[in-house]
């Protein structure tokens, strides 16, 4: 299973950055890629003061839900 992951960073403070967790899993890297580019597309809707600055598709072994 595959769970995406985006950094968002405060625009005011690029060093200032929380990394939002998908509460979805796919059996496929691309589904999880496209599912990862959509999050960041959201962000400028929920969180105007943050930018995404990076996504990430995490694999994870048998039975894990997170990492």
């Amino acid at each position: 299973m595959w769970q995406a992951l985006v950094t968002a960073c405060f625009i005011a403070n690029m060093d200032q950055c929380v990394v939002l967790e998908g509460q979805q899993w796919f059996s496929t890297e691309a589904r999880c890629k496209s599912r990862a580019l959509e999050m960041a597309g959201d962000i400028n809707r929920y969180m105007k003061s943050h930018k995404p600055v990076r996504y990430e598709c995490r694999k994870l072994a048998g039975g894990m839900l997170t990492r």
